[in-house]
């Protein structure tokens, strides 16, 4: 399955996150109890630019991602919403970076 790309940009490979990321936070056993709409932020989320799809019917995945060996970046993890059906990412809540 091809990543999703982000908001705006069908073409561009820039996104919030690396697909890998977000596929591997979906299978993470931990984070499975964050899934789902966060509700405090459906006030805030942006629709699909797209397909104009509303936030909460977009997939809501909490992402971790690692901080990059070298340090040049830092971790991160937050809400990350998807539109499946145009495949973009659409937007990102921070919950905790380090």
């Amino acid at each position: 399955m091809e990543g999703p790309k982000m908001v705006g940009e069908e073409d561009s490979v820039d996104q919030y996150f690396p697909w890998e990321v977000v596929e591997q936070s979906l299978r993470d056993p931990l984070l499975e109890r964050y899934q789902g709409v966060k509700q405090e932020y459906l006030v805030e989320a942006r629709s699909c630019p797209k397909c104009e799809a509303p936030p909460e019917e977009l997939r809501w995945i909490y992402v971790r991602e690692a901080p990059d060996p070298s340090g040049i970046t830092q971790s991160r993890e937050g809400y990350l919403l998807v539109c499946d059906k145009c495949r973009l990412q659409v937007d990102f809540f921070w919950e905790r970076r380090s």
